[in-house]
């Protein structure tokens, strides 16, 4: 079976759960477009500019 990718919408994180495993009440959409894979949050002027602080997918245009 695929693997249908969320995103959260309030810190914009990618999973395949319903619920956003940082923020635990937050509902994740599936309505989402393009995305960054973040490695290094402490190096990365992408992870900066994002606000993100902690390493994994983000997409970066959530709808609300």
């Amino acid at each position: 079976m695929k693997e249908i990718y969320r995103a959260c919408k309030k810190c914009k994180r990618i999973t395949t759960e319903k619920i956003c495993p940082i923020h635990g009440d937050e509902k994740t959409t599936t309505e989402w477009m393009g995305f960054i894979y973040i490695v290094e949050t402490k190096v990365s002027s992408i992870s900066e500019r994002a606000g993100t602080e902690m390493p994994g997918m983000y997409a970066i245009k959530v709808r609300q």
